[in-house]
């Protein structure tokens, strides 16, 4: 099977992660616009935010590669996915450097290095991709794709949880904890039909 009928077998797979990418990223911005105060006063909410976006950015992009249609040789794309990874990679050193730089962290450093780390690894592993499209193996490439695709979502979900959790939690503290005032007063009488 040649490259563009290969290509074009996994048109549906790509056009799914990129609706899902696009989709999170829309998500990401409307949980973290919820508890701006934290993310712009926090350079390590705001890291993180960054390196999610990052990976939500990377997968659609990578998607969006796929799905293009181009040349019939696979070194192009190859050379656009190995560009994409770079420059993502890229990007992590800013956030990653202010994030543990920081002397108000509501993250703690573990857990800042395993996500940058896992991060990290996936963007390494999308340049490693391409390399394997340049190379001419766009079987394995293809396959290789899936992988990192999913880890791509996956991280970023992982990461999203954590943000929103721990972006929720220092607005309930800097807030004096409104949930546990809440939860003291009494409550309104149920009215009756």
């Amino acid at each position: 099977m040649g490259f563009q009928t290969t290509l074009l077998s996994w048109h549906d797979f790509y056009s799914i992660t990129g609706m899902a990418a696009a989709s999170l990223v829309g998500l990401l911005f409307v949980g973290l616009s919820l508890h701006l105060r934290i993310v712009v006063t926090h350079e390590d909410v705001r890291a993180l935010a960054r390196v999610t976006l990052a990976s939500l950015g990377l997968t659609l992009v990578l998607a969006l590669f796929m799905v293009i249609p181009e040349s019939n040789d696979p070194s192009s794309t190859g050379w656009n996915v190995v560009g994409v990874g770079v420059f993502s990679v890229g990007l992590l050193a800013r956030p990653l450097v202010g994030a543990l730089s920081s002397s108000r962290r509501v993250l703690s450093i573990p857990r800042l290095i395993l996500r940058f780390g896992v991060t990290t690894l996936t963007f390494a592993a999308v340049i490693v991709a391409g390399g394997i499209l340049v190379g001419g193996n766009y079987q394995a490439a293809f396959s290789w794709l899936v992988g990192v695709s999913v880890a791509l979502l996956v991280g970023a979900l992982r990461n999203s949880w954590d943000l929103l959790v721990s972006v929720g939690d220092a607005t309930m503290t800097a807030a004096g904890s409104p949930a546990t005032a809440d939860a003291a007063a009494p409550s309104p009488p149920l009215s009756q039909p």
